[in-house]
C-alpha cells in the first residue's frame, strides 16, 4: 500500500469527522443573535441598585416593565393587549390595621398600658379581625426536644392560657451556638416542630418574642423577609384569599420583646435571665405569671392594588398553524428591599427576563417566522404568591385550548459557588441547567432531549415531579399553566446561597453559561413552533 492510496481514506475520515462535528455544534436559524453581551446589558439595568429590587406594587418595578415593554417595541414584537403591552390585574390586599389594633396587659388593680407595635400573625395564615384575652404563661422556648429531655409545657396547664414564648431554641452563654445539635433546632427552622407541637397546646392563642440573645427587639429587625410575607394577606380579586386554618388551634404571632417585658415586670425575673438559666441548665423555667392578663385585638383593612404583566407576541408563518401558540416566560417583580437593605434580583429573576428579550429577537430575526405564534410574557407578583401568571390563565389573551407548551425561566444565570453545596441549594456546574417537568408530554421531554444532545449544555432532570422535597415543580409561574393541562419545562441553573439575599448581584452572573443556556431555550421553543403536529398531553395534570 502506498502513501497515496492512504491519503484519500484519511481524508475521507476526516471530512466525515468534520461533518460530525459540525452537526453537532449546528444551531437553529437566529440563534447566533442571541450574545452575552445583550443579556449583560439588560440585566445590568434591571437588577441595578437604583431598581430597589423591584418589589411588588413599587415604582421601581414600573420602572421594569416599562423597561420591558420598551425594548418589545424596539425589536418589532405586536402588544398582545390589543394596542397594549400591559395586560392589568387587581389583587386585593389585607392587612393589619395599625389604628385599630392593639394589645394591653391588664394588673389585678385594673390598670392597664397599651401597645400599638407591629404584630403579625404566623398561623392561620394572614392578618385576621379577633380580639383573645386571658392570663399568661411564660413558656420558654415553648418546644419539646425528647433526645435532649426537654419540654417548656411539662410543668404547666396551657390550656384556655395564653402562652409567651422565645423565638429560637437554648444557645450557648454568649448565643454563637445552639444547644441542642441538629438543623432543626437552628435559627428560623426551628419554628416548624416549635408550632406542630404549640398548636395542639391547647392554649388560646401563643405570642412569640425575640430572644434576648438575639440582639433584636422585635422578628422586623431580626428577620424582615419573614415579616414583609406576614404583614399582609394577598389574593386575586375576584378569587377566594388561601387561608390555612384550624378549629380549636391557638392564634400564633410575632410581637415585639416590649410585650415580655411588660408582662415580667414585678416578678421579679426579666427574659434575659430566664433565657440564661434555661439555656445553662436545659431545664425549663415556665410558669403562670401572676396578675397579669393580656388582650390582643386585631383588626383588618383591604386595599385594592392595580398589577401589570406585560405581553408581546410574533404571529406564525402557517395560516392554521399561528392560531396555536407557545409561551415563553418569566417573573420580572423581587422582593425589594428588606430591613433597609436592597435585594437586587440579578438571578432571580432579571436573568429570565433578560433571556425572553433575546429570545424574542432571535425568533424576530427570522426571515420565515416559525409555524405557530409566540408569546413573550413577563409576569409580576410571582414573588408572593405567582399571582400574575395565574391571572394570565384565567384571563387568557390567546386561548388556553390553543396554548401548546410554556418555556419558563426563572434564575437561569449561575453557576455553584463553594457555599452551594446544600439539599437545599442544588445548583448546576458551567455546562449543567435543571430541567424541571411533570411529565405531561413525552413528546416535549424528548424534544428538550434532542437539543441536549446538540448542544455542551448537560440538561439535569433530577428536581423534576410533584414529590421533590424542594418542590419546585409549583414554585414559579409555569405551576399555573401545568394547572390548566399545558405542558410545561421549567429552567434555572438552581438555588444558590444568595437566592432572596442582597448578593444576587449582576457581577455573580456567568454570561457565557447564560449566552449557552438562553439558544437551548430558544432551540427547544423553536422546534415546539414548527412541529407539524400538535405535541400530544399524555400525562395532564387533571388526571393526577
Amino acid at each position: 500500500m502506498t502513501r497515496h492510496t492512504l491519503r484519500i481514506p484519511v481524508a475521507f475520515i476526516a471530512l466525515i469527522c468534520f461533518s460530525v462535528f459540525s452537526y453537532s455544534q449546528r444551531t437553529v436559524p437566529g440563534s447566533d443573535k442571541i450574545n452575552s453581551a445583550d443579556l449583560e446589558a439588560h440585566i445590568s439595568f434591571l437588577a441595578s441598585p437604583s431598581m430597589n429590587g423591584r418589589a411588588n406594587g413599587t415604582k421601581d418595578l414600573d420602572i421594569a416593565l416599562n423597561y420591558l415593554t420598551s425594548q418589545a417595541k424596539l425589536l418589532g414584537l405586536k402588544p398582545a393587549n390589543g394596542n397594549s403591552y400591559y395586560q392589568p390585574y387587581s389583587l386585593m390586599k389585607k392587612s393589619i390595621d395599625p389604628e385599630k389594633s392593639e394589645i394591653s396587659i391588664f394588673t389585678t388593680a385594673n390598670d392597664s398600658i397599651q401597645f400599638r407595635e407591629p404584630m403579625y400573625q404566623l398561623f392561620p395564615t394572614g392578618p385576621s379581625d379577633f380580639e383573645i384575652e386571658g392570663e399568661v404563661i411564660f413558656a420558654g422556648y415553648g418546644i419539646r426536644a425528647d433526645s435532649y429531655s426537654y419540654n417548656d409545657l411539662e410543668e404547666i396547664n396551657p390550656e384556655g392560657k395564653i402562652l409567651l414564648v422565645m423565638n429560637r431554641s437554648p444557645l450557648s452563654e454568649d448565643g454563637s451556638e445552639y444547644r441542642f445539635q441538629g438543623s432543626i433546632w437552628s435559627s428560623m427552622m426551628s419554628l416548624q416542630p416549635k408550632m406542630t407541637f404549640l398548636m395542639f397546646s391547647k392554649a388560646k392563642a401563643v405570642i412569640i418574642v425575640s430572644d434576648p440573645k438575639s440582639g433584636y427587639s422585635s422578628i422586623q429587625q431580626q428577620h424582615p423577609g419573614i415579616t414583609s410575607e406576614l404583614e399582609s394577606l394577598k389574593y386575586l380579586k375576584g378569587s377566594k384569599p388561601m387561608i390555612i386554618d384550624m378549629p380549636a388551634m391557638p392564634r400564633i404571632l410575632f410581637v415585639h420583646r416590649n410585650i415580655a417585658d411588660e408582662l415580667l415586670k414585678g416578678t421579679g425575673q426579666s427574659l434575659e435571665k430566664l433565657q440564661k438559666e434555661i439555656d445553662s441548665e436545659l431545664k425549663p423555667k415556665s410558669f403562670l405569671i401572676p396578675g397579669k392578663r393580656i388582650r390582643i385585638t386585631e383588626a383588618t383593612q383591604t386595599d385594592e392594588i392595580t398589577m401589570n404583566n406585560v405581553a408581546a407576541w410574533i404571529e406564525g408563518s402557517d395560516s392554521e398553524l399561528k392560531k396555536e401558540i407557545v409561551v415563553f416566560s418569566g417573573h420580572a417583580d423581587h422582593v425589594g428591599e428588606r430591613g433597609g437593605i436592597i435585594h437586587p434580583g440579578a438571578d432571580d429573576n432579571a436573568s429570565g427576563c433578560a433571556a425572553i428579550l433575546e429570545i424574542a429577537q432571535a425568533f424576530q430575526s427570522l426571515e420565515k417566522k416559525p409555524l405557530r405564534s409566540l408569546l413573550f410574557l413577563w409576569v409580576t407578583g410571582e414573588e408572593i404568591g405567582l399571582f400574575g401568571s395565574q391571572s394570565y390563565v384565567e384571563n387568557p389573551l390567546f386561548p388556553l385550548e390553543n396554548t401548546v407548551a410554556n418555556l419558563n425561566m426563572d434564575m437561569i444565570g449561575r453557576v455553584r459557588g463553594a457555599a452551594d453545596t446544600t439539599e437545599n441549594t442544588p445548583m448546576t456546574d458551567e455546562t449543567g441547567l435543571f430541567v424541571i417537568t411533570g411529565n405531561q408530554s413525552k413528546e416535549l421531554v424528548d424534544i428538550a432531549r434532542e437539543v441536549d444532545e446538540k448542544t455542551v449544555l448537560d440538561l439535569d432532570y433530577s428536581l423534576s415531579g410533584r414529590n421533590h422535597p424542594l418542590q419546585l415543580f409549583a414554585r414559579s409561574d409555569h405551576y399555573n399553566f401545568a394547572k390548566k393541562d399545558i405542558p410545561v419545562l421549567f429552567f434555572s441553573t438552581g438555588l444558590h446561597t444568595d437566592y432572596h439575599e442582597p448578593g444576587d448581584t449582576v457581577d455573580k452572573i456567568d454570561f457565557a453559561k447564560m449566552e449557552l443556556v438562553t439558544r437551548a431555550i430558544y432551540e427547544i421553543g423553536y422546534n415546539v413552533a414548527n412541529r407539524k403536529k400538535r405535541i400530544v398531553v399524555d400525562n395532564p395534570f387533571s388526571k393526577w
